[in-house]
Formats: structure tokens, sequence, C-alpha cells
């Protein structure tokens, strides 16, 4: 029973830790990304950077803490290892899949701009 204490614990460090050091990271990065498609409207760019970066640790927090609740006993090391590789590649496909769910949102809102400008 103390193992999976201190699995769960280590899940929950290396969780909240990737999270918040990549929402950092997209946060930075991603405003450059934002103001080449909102180019016309600069004003917006830094709220929709920070909304987005809300919404990034809201998610995955919650799927976090979600998929820590689920308890199993652990009774090895190999045992430990690969549950806590399970929980953690869960948490890193949710995380990629946000990603470039939100990179296509956007792709689709540059062209539907650029798709406006044209017509005018």
């Amino acid at each position: 029973m103390k193992a999976t204490y201190i699995v769960n614990l280590l899940y929950l460090l290396l969780a909240v830790n990737t999270t918040y050091f990549l929402g950092k990271s997209l946060n930075k990065h991603g405003e450059h990304f934002l103001r080449a498609i909102f180019s016309n409207r600069m004003e917006i760019v830094l709220p929709v950077n920070k909304i987005l970066l809300i919404g990034f640790y809201l998610v995955n927090i919650g799927l976090v803490l979600l998929f820590y609740s689920t308890q199993e006993n652990i009774y090895s090391l190999s045992h430990s290892i690969e549950y806590l590789s399970f929980k953690i590649g869960i948490t890193y496909l949710v995380i990629a899949a946000m990603h470039y769910l939100n990179i296509l949102v956007f792709i689709l809102i540059e062209s539907n701009i650029h798709k406006q400008t044209i017509k005018l």
C-alpha cells in the first residue's frame, strides 16, 4: 500500500510539473503564432493567449486529478514503472491532442480571416 502512495505522488509531481512548464513554453512561443494570425487585431493577442493558457491548465490539471483518483495496489518495482508509464503516457497524449487541436482551430480561423480580406 505504501508503494501505491509513492507512485501516485511521483505521478502528481511529474504530471503537474510537465503541465506547468509546457504551458509556460506554449504561452511564450504561441504568442508569435497568434500575432501572425491576428495581425490586424493585435489588441486581442495577449488576452487570447492568456485564456488559452488558463484553459490548458484547467483541462490538464483536471485530467491529472481525475486520473489520479483511480486506485490500484502496486506490488513490485516493475508494476510501479508500468503503472506510472501508463498514467504519464495518457496525460502526455491528451496534452499533445489539445495542442494540435488548438493549432488546427487557429489555422481555420486564419484561413477564414484571409478569405474575408480577399472578398473586401
